[in-house]
C-alpha cells in the first residue's frame, strides 16, 4: 500500500494495534494518513481522542477523493464549534486553519473549497464549526483570515502554492510516500536536529546526566530546529512542557514587539530556554542534539516563530539556550518541575500531576470488573505506548474522564463535550477533590471505555456517536436513577458498586443498545415537540437535558444549572418505627424525605427553608443531603 517499507510496516503496527483489519485497505489507508498528517499540530491528541479521528475521516462529502478535514484554530484541531468559545475565551483572538486531505486525481482545490468551506452540509460537524467561524460573533475576534490548506496526496511531491484572496488564503500543497514517512518519523520524536551557536558554556559532567552546554545562538538557527520542511512548528518539541502557547497573552505580546522593533535587546528581555535530548554531540560551533525536547520556552519559541512567519529578519536576533543531555525520565521531570517554578502556568497544565490523580491511577490499575475490559489512566502522554498488553480502547485519557464525570455525576450532560480546559475551570471544587471516592471516576471510565469498544463493533449505533456523553448518563439513569452526592462518599461508593454489579457479564451491551434505544425515542418525542429543526439542537442543549430528564424521572427535573434545589418543609413526623420523614414544598409534586437518609434531620426541620438533592426512580423520588439554610 505504501511504497516506503518502514511506513508500510508501520502502518500495518497501527492496524493491528487499532484493530482495523476488518476494514476496507482504501479506509484503513485513509485513517493513518489523516493520523499521520494532523498529529504533527497536536501530537498524542489522535491517539486520545477517537471520536475526533473518526470525524476527520468519516465526516467528509463522499465521492470527492477527501481523505480527511480538520479545522485548527491558534493550532488547536477542533472537535465541535463550542472549542472556539472556550479557545477565545483563553486567547482572545484566533487563527483559523482549514485543512483538506485529498487525492490528486480526484476534485481541483477550487472545486473541494467550493464543496467543503462554500457549501453548508446538514449533519457534518466540520460544515457547522466553519459556518461558525464565519459568523458575526466569531469575524470580529479573527487575529488574521483564514487560511485553506489543499494538501493533496499523490506519487510525486510538488512546490507549494500561496493564494491570497479577499475572505481566506489558500496554500495548495502536493506530498507524496516519502513525505509521509518523514512527518510520521517526526511524530515518533526520531528526530535529529543541529543547533549552530556562537559562544557557549559548557558544564562538568553530573550524575544521571548527560553532557550540558549553555549557548547563546541566533534566533534563526533556533527557528531552524522548531520547523518542519514545510515551515510548520514541530508540535511534538514541546510534548514535555507543563503547557502549550498561550496566545497573545501581555508578556508574549511584549517579546513580539521587542522582536520587530528592538531585536538586539531581546537576549536582555528573556531568560531563554530550555532543552532536554536524548543524546548531545559537540562538534566545533555546533551541537548535534537527538530527540529534542524544550521544556521550558514555549512562549518564546512561539514568539520567534510568528515573528518568523510574518517574514521578519531574526539574523541579529540572540537566544540563551541550556542543552542538557538526559536519558532517565526522572531527572528529565525534576528539570521540567525545576524549569517551571517561576511561571504562571495554567491550572489545567498541572492538573494530572496531582497526587489524587496519581492515586486514581493506582486505583484503576487494581480494578477488574466482569464483563469489562480493564481500564487504564493514562494521565500522562504515551504512558502506555510501550505496553502491547493495553490496547488502545482501554486506555482513558484525562479529556474523556472529566467528560465522562461531568455528564454522569455533574448533572451537565449538555456540557460534558467542552474542552477539558473549560471543564477543570468550571468544576474546580467539585472534581477531583482530596477526601472523594474514587469509585464514580473508575465507572466513569469503565464505562466510557467499554462503550467505546461496543460502538466500534454495533454498526447499529452509529448514529449515537456524537451522543456517547448522553448514553452513559442514560445506562446509569436507566440503572439505578439519580446518583447520590459525588461528596457523600459512603452513599456514592454504595450506588456505584450495586451499578457495577448490575452491568456486569453480558449486561452493559444490553443496557447500551437499551440506553439507544430509550435516546432515540426521547429525541424523537423532542422533534415532534419542537419541529424538525430541533434534531440538530440537542448535544450541547440544556433545554433539551431538562426534557430528557423529564421524559425519564417524571415532573421532577433538574433546576437551571444546579442539581441542588431548595424548598420549605411543609411537615415533619414520626412513622410506626419511630423514625422522622416529612415533605418539603416543591413544584409540581412535594418531595418526600426521612432521616434514614438524612442521619442530622430533627423535628425543628419543620417550617424551615433547606437545601436539598434528589434520588430515586420517577415515582419514588425522595429528598437527600437536606440541609437548614
Amino acid at each position: 500500500m505504501f511504497e516506503n517499507p518502514i511506513l508500510e510496516a508501520w502502518f500495518k503496527e497501527y492496524s493491528k494495534e487499532n484493530e482495523l483489519e476488518g476494514n476496507s485497505s482504501l479506509d484503513n489507508e485513509r485513517r493513518y494518513i489523516d493520523y499521520i498528517y494532523f498529529s504533527q499540530f497536536q501530537p498524542d491528541r489522535l491517539d486520545r481522542d477517537f471520536d475526533l479521528l473518526n470525524q476527520i475521516c468519516e465526516e467528509v462529502p463522499e465521492g470527492m477523493g477527501v481523505i480527511g478535514i480538520a479545522i485548527t484554530m491558534n493550532g488547536q484541531l477542533l472537535s465541535t464549534r463550542t472549542d472556539i468559545d472556550d479557545i477565545l475565551q483563553k486567547d482572545g483572538k484566533g487563527k483559523f486553519e482549514v485543512y483538506i486531505l485529498a487525492y490528486k486525481e480526484e476534485l481541483s482545490a477550487d472545486d473541494l473549497i467550493s464543496e467543503v468551506y462554500n457549501k453548508r452540509w446538514d449533519g457534518y460537524n466540520y460544515s457547522e464549526i466553519i459556518g461558525y467561524i464565519r459568523s458575526q460573533k466569531i469575524v470580529v475576534r479573527w487575529e488574521d483570515l483564514p487560511s485553506i490548506n489543499i494538501v493533496f496526496v499523490a506519487k510525486e511531491k510538488a512546490e507549494t502554492q500561496s493564494i491570497k484572496r479577499k475572505e481566506y488564503t489558500i496554500s495548495i500543497q502536493q506530498i507524496n510516500g516519502e513525505k509521509l514517512y518523514a512527518i510520521a518519523k517526526a511524530n515518533r520524536k526520531e528526530y535529529q536536529a543541529t543547533l549552530e551557536y556562537k559562544d557557549s558554556i559548557v558544564f562538568e559532567k553530573l550524575e544521571g546526566v548527560g553532557q550540558v552546554y549553555v549557548v547563546l545562538c541566533s534566533a534563526d538557527s533556533l527557528v531552524r530546529i522548531i520547523t518542519n520542511d514545510d515551515g510548520l512548528i514541530r508540535a511534538n518539541i514541546f510534548d514535555d512542557n507543563v503547557r502549550d502557547y498561550q496566545g497573545d497573552t501581555d508578556v508574549n505580546q511584549e517579546m513580539e514587539a521587542t522582536l520587530s522593533t528592538s531585536p538586539m535587546n531581546f537576549v536582555l528581555f528573556n531568560n531563554g530556554i530550555t532543552v532536554v535530548c536524548d543524546k548531545l554531540e559537540p562538534e566545533s560551533k555546533e551541537l548535534i542534539i537527538k530527540n529534542p525536547q524544550i521544556v521550558n520556552g514555549c512562549q518564546t519559541c512561539n514568539s520567534l516563530y510568528k515573528v518568523w512567519r510574518r517574514g521578519n529578519d531574526l539574523s541579529q536576533v540572540q537566544v540563551i539556550v541550556k542543552v542538557i543531555g538526559a536519558t532517565e525520565s526522572e531527572v528529565t521531570q525534576g528539570i521540567v518541575k525545576g524549569t517551571n517554578r517561576q511561571n504562571i502556568v495554567y491550572e489545567e497544565a498541572f492538573e494530572t500531576i496531582r497526587e489524587y490523580h496519581k492515586e486514581l491511577e493506582d486505583f484503576f490499575n487494581s480494578m477488574q470488573t466482569e464483563g469489562f475490559y480493564k481500564v487504564y489512566y493514562e494521565r500522562r502522554s504515551k504512558q502506555y505506548a510501550r505496553d502491547n498488553t493495553v490496547k488502545p480502547y482501554q486506555k482513558i485519557s484525562f479529556r474523556v474522564l472529566i467528560q465522562s464525570m461531568v455528564a454522569m455525576y455533574m448533572n451537565h450532560v449538555e456540557n460534558s463535550h467542552r474542552h477539558e480546559s473549560k471543564l477543570i475551570s468550571d468544576f474546580k471544587d467539585k472534581l477531583f477533590v482530596e477526601g472523594q471516592s474514587y469509585y464514580p471516576y473508575y465507572v466513569a471510565a469503565l464505562m466510557a471505555s467499554n462503550l467505546e469498544c461496543i460502538m466500534k463493533q454495533e454498526h447499529s449505533l452509529k448514529d449515537m456517536k456524537p451522543y456517547k456523553m448522553h448514553l452513559l448518563f442514560l445506562i446509569q439513569e436507566l440503572s439505578m436513577g439519580p446518583s447520590p452526592d459525588i461528596d457523600d462518599k459512603e452513599r456514592i461508593e454504595e450506588y456505584c458498586k450495586k451499578l457495577l454489579k448490575l452491568l456486569s457479564g453480558t449486561k452493559y451491551k444490553t443496557m447500551v443498545l437499551r440506553a439507544a434505544s430509550r435516546f432515540r425515542q426521547i429525541m424523537g418525542q423532542w422533534v415532534a415537540a419542537k419541529g424538525a429543526n430541533y434534531r440538530y439542537y440537542v448535544k450541547d442543549n440544556p433545554e433539551f437535558k431538562d426534557f430528557m430528564l423529564k421524559e425519564l424521572r417524571g415532573n421532577i427535573v433538574a433546576e437551571a444549572n444546579s442539581s441542588v434545589y431548595t424548598g420549605k418543609v411543609m411537615t415533619v413526623s414520626t412513622d410506626k418505627h419511630g423514625n422522622l420523614f416529612g415533605f418539603i414544598a416543591h413544584k409540581p409534586e412535594n418531595v418526600y424525605f426521612n432521616e434514614l437518609d438524612n442521619p442530622d434531620m430533627n423535628i425543628s426541620y419543620e417550617g424551615k427553608t433547606v437545601s436539598f438533592r434528589l434520588t430515586g426512580k420517577a415515582g419514588k423520588i425522595r429528598g437527600i443531603n437536606v440541609k437548614i439554610l
